[in-house]
């Protein structure tokens, strides 16, 4: 009889990754003492301890780690077999289940899922507009096949494709920074007295545009605080508010008719975008067939030119 069962596997693995036996059992649908039972069995099997309580934490053990990530790859080989014999089929049916931050989906997603359901008519596209702490959680419980986000120190559980890395723009309504034309290079220094729209502090883009204002010592004139990004870009348009954003988000705006773009310089300020997914699993089918134009699509609209 074989030593590693997996079941038992697929709970130690969870277990580790979310660092809790209730938010292991939640992602596989089972119960907190059934998870304990399954750890429990296979380190008996084994004779081995596998994961060690430190402090807050599970730590693995020396036998931890070969169970762990020989357990990834056994787990990611029976993902793919089972994509494999699927794609057998002729026709893919059912959700797919995919997260974009919302500079994302003004632009990328609209130029997408139109090229994906002539592919996959029968396929249910499922998209969740959120930012990327929310995004990344959704992914390792196994809710979203993936999420593309800003590139971030990701959990345990996940593996990352770096997609491209995008221009940060200040955006305004047109005429607001006369000094200046559309699409011409902007200083940082500009933002000084000037009234700025941003995320709150929740937002990790808030914390970066936080310590570039105090790294520069930038006195805006008053600082507004919107998580909406359309809202933000609704606003810039009629009023004399500024904002910084990436230019994915920006695309549409490209002519300057309805809100001035100038690439922010001194300093360079820039955005890598990834594509998140299980660390355990092999995008196969609509999956990775929506990955590829997901990616395409990223790269296409993305500002580069310095």
């Amino acid at each position: 009889m074989s030593k590693i069962s997996l079941r038992s596997l697929k709970a130690f693995v969870a277990v580790y990754e979310e660092q809790s036996f209730s938010k292991a059992a939640e992602r596989v649908n089972a119960t907190q003492s059934g998870m304990s039972t399954q750890v429990k069995n296979l380190e008996y099997r084994l004779g081995k301890e596998l994961l060690q309580r430190d402090r807050n934490s599970l730590k693995l053990t020396d036998a931890g780690k070969i169970v762990y990530e020989n357990g990834l790859q056994i787990l990611q080989k029976i993902s793919a077999t089972e994509q494999l014999v699927e794609e057998l089929s002729d026709e893919y049916f059912g959700d797919l289940n995919i997260g974009l931050i919302p500079t994302l989906t003004r632009t990328v997603f609209t130029n997408v899922i139109d090229d994906f359901k002539k592919l996959m008519p029968n396929v249910n596209v499922i998209l969740t507009e959120e930012y990327s702490g929310s995004l990344l959680s959704r992914v390792n419980s196994g809710v979203l096949d993936f999420a593309v986000v800003p590139s971030s120190d990701l959990p345990q559980g996940l593996s990352s494709t770096y997609i491209e890395s995008d221009r940060e723009f200040l955006v305004s309504a047109p005429e607001t920074i006369s000094s200046y034309s559309h699409l011409e290079p902007i200083p940082f220094s500009k933002l000084q007295n000037a009234k700025i729209i941003v995320p709150t502090e929740a937002n990790v883009r808030r914390k970066r545009i936080n310590s570039l204002l105090s790294a520069h010592n930038i006195n805006p004139a008053e600082l507004l605080e919107m998580d909406g990004m359309l809202g933000t870009i609704e606003l810039i348009a009629v009023s004399d508010w500024v904002t910084i954003l990436p230019s994915a988000i920006c695309y549409p705006d490209m002519t300057g008719k309805t809100r001035q773009l100038n690439p922010i310089v001194q300093p360079l300020i820039t955005t890598d975008y990834i594509l998140v997914q299980k660390a355990d699993r092999v995008l196969k089918g609509p999956a990775a067939e929506f990955k590829s134009l997901i990616i395409t699509a990223v790269k296409d609209i993305v500002y580069r030119e310095v």
